[in-house]
């Protein structure tokens, strides 16, 4: 074999990892940016445990743990406000649900204590009839992949977002030396100038759902204020979280949380037979809630809480058309696509025309 030859082998191998390497990332997509949105959200925390704490790997958990914390509670705070509406939704309709439960616990003892060893292990002679069970039990847990598959996503986030907290700089010098000629003057502006962008965008997603909750609840608690008693609106501070949730759902966003609470108010008024003396208050809560905790906070606050680095109206676009093309996705990729291009033609394109 030549040298011509054996530059051709190492061209097909090295095409071939870049292949993989695009390949696996391309699959991990969503991963990856999850991951990178909860590092700029946890990167504040880890930097106050930095200056208390010089061991890198606690200060990451730690750090992780706290943004996790309130996750836990809210989401236990949902569950528990669920659990006690549909109890008490249950015990109004009469509907005996814990005699089904009871009733399925007793069969399910009675199935337990009817299995013998000896039809175990007919079952494991029986090649035939194991073969078919073996069949039966792949089909459900290919059936229950999809249930599998958002757990361990969730904990590779996290695994990314631990990592980039505790070895960002040297990721970066590693991607510096390794694909990029180690340039290093040139490498820092332009990762400094992303990170410095992608920081405020995210972190702006995150204090534009925080504020979008605490406005939802303050107008929710008023709004109750001048409500007849009829109309009162219920849970405000659990509707208000989750109008804080609602900016991350695409297109419908907070639509998704006060156009069902205004159909339920509307049923309300037409029960309580006051709908043409209360039909004001409706009035009134489609106004203000569609302007101060809908409109307000997606199409003003989080481009102006993104502006410094961005063009607002580049921005907004870029949140909307990265829903529109990778769904919830795009609303963390499309500002990333926006910023990165913007930073190459700002530091990269002038050295290479240069």
């Amino acid at each position: 074999m030549n040298i011509r030859d054996g530059k051709l082998c190492w061209l097909i191998v090295g095409l071939i990892s870049i292949a993989l390497l695009v390949y696996v990332l391309f699959r991990s997509c969503d991963v990856i940016i999850y991951g990178i949105f909860i590092y700029y959200v946890a990167r504040p925390v880890y930097r106050g445990f930095v200056k208390r704490c010089k061991y890198e790997s606690v200060d990451a958990f730690c750090s992780l743990f706290f943004i996790v914390l309130p996750l836990v509670l809210i989401c236990s705070y949902i569950l528990s406000i669920a659990y006690m509406e549909l109890s008490k939704f249950f015990v109004d309709s009469g509907f005996g649900y814990m005699g089904y439960v009871h009733e399925i616990v007793k069969n399910f003892k009675e199935i337990v204590s009817s299995i013998h060893l000896a039809d175990i292990s007919i079952l494991f002679t029986q090649g035939d009839k194991w073969s078919v069970y073996i069949t039966q039990l792949s089909a459900f847990s290919g059936s229950m992949a999809p249930y599998f598959d958002f757990p361990l996503k969730l904990f590779l986030t996290f695994v990314i977002a631990y990592y980039l907290l505790k070895d960002g700089a040297k990721l970066m010098a590693w991607i510096t030396d390794t694909f990029l000629g180690g340039k290093t003057e040139l490498a820092k502006k332009f990762f400094d100038d992303v990170d410095s962008a992608l920081y405020q965008v995210y972190f702006g997603n995150i204090l534009t759902a925080i504020l979008t909750a605490l406005v939802a609840i303050v107008i929710f608690y008023l709004l109750n204020l001048v409500a007849p008693p009829q109309l009162l609106i219920p849970y405000p501070l659990l509707f208000g979280i989750l109008c804080g949730i609602g900016i991350f759902i695409p297109i419908v966003g907070v639509k998704l949380i006060w156009v069902p609470l205004t159909i339920y108010l509307g049923v309300q008024a037409y029960l309580n037979a006051i709908l043409h003396t209360s039909w004001w208050f409706i009035l009134l809560f489609i106004v203000v809630v569609s302007v101060v905790v809908d409109l307000v906070p997606e199409y003003a606050l989080r481009p102006y809480i993104s502006k410094k680095h961005v063009h607002v109206g580049a921005l907004l676009l870029a949140y909307i058309f990265g829903v529109t093309i990778f769904g919830f996705l795009g609303l963390f990729l499309g500002p990333m696509i926006l910023i990165i291009a913007t930073s190459f033609m700002k530091i990269v394109l002038p050295e290479l025309k240069g």
